[in-house]
């Protein structure tokens, strides 16, 4: 027997005796999007066993299956009955409403099991060309991969994909690095789109994953399954028409409507001097690299040096500057929270960031978030008997057979443990080490930086005072620790204009905490799978600032600055010697030398950017929502061959923005020193619409509802 239900756009099909999914279409569309084998499951349920490992019960396991479902009626449930003989009952639910289908889940956990995620539904669509599939995750801002049924794009779908543990990574949940709780999958025809609707920062995993004969489109609701408990809200399965942005506008238009939307321009909270757009400048005291010498740099030290520097970066950008202090803990770059006094010494911390402030400018730091540093290999560091003597293990997160959770990218050079955020160990280090910062006079604080998306570790302790799972603890812990930091941060001075930052994209629940995000950019083109979703969902939300970054060479400076012009960015760089910025092309860090960019021309486009930000294009790219592209044509493309690559690159990038007052405004910035001329045309411009540029020049040509502008080099532009 065939179940089938359906609203105006689409029609799900499933399995009468086991409420598996079969099929799902949109009306008047040929495309089928699911995939489906007598071998998936309904849903399956990850469970700690005897051994202490983690493993995966299916709905195959149930001692009985009985369906629900009257011929006409809208909605279907299943009873599964003792999954996997432990005593687990499981019912289902689906439900046809406007917009979708609706799946919600109980669980009657009479068997005590030590369950750590409920997977439902199980969704497995097949592989097609010409697909594209959108994830809201990663260190970037989103990605989009095109045909993953390339081989190998996907990891396979087992057990050790779900697990919690240290070899996963720590920060790659939903709230945290995935930063919004959707997935789309689309072709040329329309797209299937899933999403959850929890509006209190549940923990969860999604995961596209290679899944015979096609691909799952998973999705993990983790947390306390302990006696009965009912999915406080529901996932949404339906169709759309369309590309990613039309997707991200489903989960736009809901996500807005949530407590986590508060827009920047309307927000007291967030300082005006952050508002006003300094430029970004971040200064390594101590070595070039995380993985290399950890010296006091010359350049540098003492400090009134780096005061003879940051002046004349100020001078060149003609902008005041936010100056951003990393790696200077005690033993070698990270090390905390064993890290006072600071390379150099105490006193010469406080005259260099007092410097800062006589100059108007502001000062803070980037630090290691909730982790505790053990070693440092390059500076000879040996933490481990502190660690023992300041009994750290008290507070460091458990993996699930009770071990200490081992950080797991920072071994070769600096070992380290996840800090668990509801431990009151964690909490106190935390405030302690953020009332000294301020008490220097520091005031942007990106203290989670590594806790990527604000990222709560997972921890399965019995002794921090919360569930030994992870769950919606994880939330509320962040909460309590930004309250802490908070009445921390105001110790010193009450005066002080403190805004807290995180590293990657805010995930959603975080972005009322903050008032800042540290996010890397790429140019279009530069990575394939690289899409601006994170600013097209929150820009208007949180202040961004991209003084790290990516952009090939010689160009990078000059290419990423553009790049942070049109996404709504703060500009900025890492100082280096001799007045100059960091050029090359890298994750983090590089040797500074030899100089390949010409620093005239980078400066230039730092300085226009800022103008910009701060004059005509602020309404847009302080406070503003992004909008889809606008159509803007005849556009160079610039060759070169650079480091054994070619490279192929727009000489000019653009984007669209709504200003709060609902204007609309195309950007544009030229990062060549070659003039450039483009086509702009948008039905969203009035016949009245201007073009101003960085030095208030107009320079464009309005036949109609298009515009021909000429960008000078190294300029930008909006047309409002």
């Amino acid at each position: 027997m065939m179940i089938k239900l359906q609203n105006a756009s689409d029609v799900l099909e499933l399995d009468g005796q086991s409420l598996r999914l079969q099929s799902f279409q949109r009306k008047g569309c040929k495309t089928e999007w699911l995939k489906s084998s007598p071998e998936h499951p309904v849903f399956a349920i990850g469970i700690v066993n005897d051994k202490k490992n983690y493993t995966l019960l299916t709905s195959h396991e149930a001692r009985k299956v009985a369906v629900s479902w009257k011929q006409g009626d809208n909605a279907v449930s299943a009873v599964f009955t003792d999954v996997g003989g432990m005593g687990i009952d499981v019912r289902c639910e689906v439900r046809a409403d406007a917009d979708g289908f609706r799946f919600g889940v109980t669980v009657n956990n009479r068997g005590n099991a030590r369950i750590v995620d409920v997977q439902y539904p199980f969704v497995v669509c097949g592989y097609a060309d010409d697909t594209h599939l959108a994830l809201p995750h990663g260190y970037g801002s989103g990605r989009l991969i095109q045909n993953p049924r390339r081989p190998y794009v996907l990891e396979p779908d087992s057990y050790n994909a779900w697990a919690l543990t240290s070899r996963n990574g720590n920060v790659t949940h939903y709230p945290g690095m995935q930063f919004a709780q959707f997935m789309a999958y689309y072709n040329g025809e329309c797209g299937i789109y899933l999403a959850c609707d929890d509006t209190l920062g549940r923990m969860k995993k999604f995961k596209a994953l290679h899944r015979d004969p096609g691909m799952r489109l998973g999705v993990a609701h983790i947390g306390e399954w302990t006696g009965e408990r009912t999915l406080e809200y529901s996932v949404l399965l339906r169709s759309f028409t369309g590309d990613w942005y039309d997707a991200a506008d489903i989960y736009r238009e809901w996500s807005m409507a949530q407590k986590w939307y508060k827009p920047v321009a309307s927000r007291k909270d967030v300082p005006q001097w952050l508002k006003d757009s300094p430029v970004y400048i971040v200064v390594r005291p101590v070595g070039e690299l995380d993985y290399g010498e950890a010296n006091l740099k010359e350049e540098f030290h003492p400090f009134p040096k780096c005061l003879a520097l940051l002046d004349e970066v100020s001078k060149k950008t003609q902008s005041p500057l936010s100056v951003i202090l990393m790696g200077w803990e005690n033993k070698g770059s990270w090390v905390y929270p064993n890290c006072f006094p600071p390379a150099g010494g105490e006193e010469n911390m406080r005259g260099l960031v007092a410097g800062i402030r006589e100059r108007g400018w502001r000062a803070g730091c980037f630090s290691s978030g909730t982790r505790w540093a053990v070693g440092h290999y390059w500076s000879g560091f040996d933490g481990r008997d502190l660690f023992k003597e300041q009994q750290g293990e008290k507070g460091v997160c458990r993996e699930m057979d009770g071990s200490l959770w081992k950080e797991d990218w920072d071994q070769s050079w600096r070992p380290s443990y996840p800090g668990c955020m509801a431990s009151e160990d964690t909490q106190r280090l935390a405030a302690e080490y953020i009332a000294h910062v301020s008490e220097w006079g520091m005031e942007s604080l990106q203290f989670f930086d590594q806790n990527n998306g604000s990222a709560v570790f997972p921890c399965f302790s019995d002794a921090h005072g919360h569930p030994p799972v992870p769950g919606l603890w994880m939330q509320e812990a962040l909460k309590t620790m930004m309250e802490k930091l908070n009445t921390a941060s105001k110790q010193a001075d009450k005066n002080l204009e403190i805004v807290f930052s995180a590293e990657s994209g805010l995930n959603e629940c975080a972005l009322p905490l903050y008032g800042l995000t540290e996010l890397r950019v790429f140019p279009p083109g530069y990575n394939a799978e690289n899409i601006p979703l994170y600013q097209y969902l929150y820009h208007e939300c949180v202040i961004l600032q991209g003084a790290m970054g990516h952009a090939p060479e010689p160009y990078h400076l000059a290419m990423r600055t553009a790049v942070n012009c049109v996404l709504g960015g703060i500009p900025g760089g890492v100082l280096a010697g001799e007045g100059r910025l960091l050029d090359k092309d890298t994750e983090n860090w590089a040797p500074w030398k030899p100089y390949i960019e010409n620093g005239d021309d980078y400066y230039r486009m730092i300085r226009n950017v800022s103008d910009l930000r701060r004059g005509a294009g602020r309404d847009f790219l302080v406070f503003g929502r992004m909008l889809r592209p606008a159509n803007v044509s005849e556009i160079d493309k610039v060759s070169w061959s650079s480091n054994g690559r070619q490279h192929a690159y727009d000489a000019v990038f653009h984007s669209a923005w709504r200003a709060p007052d609902g204007q609309v405004g195309v950007v544009l910035a030229n990062w060549t020193d070659s003039p450039r001329i483009v086509r702009v045309g948008d039905d969203r411009l009035s016949q009245n619409f201007c073009c101003l540029f960085d030095n208030g020049q107009h320079n464009a040509s309005f036949p109609e509802l298009e515009a021909k502008v000429t960008l000078p080099p190294f300029s930008c532009a909006l047309l409002r």
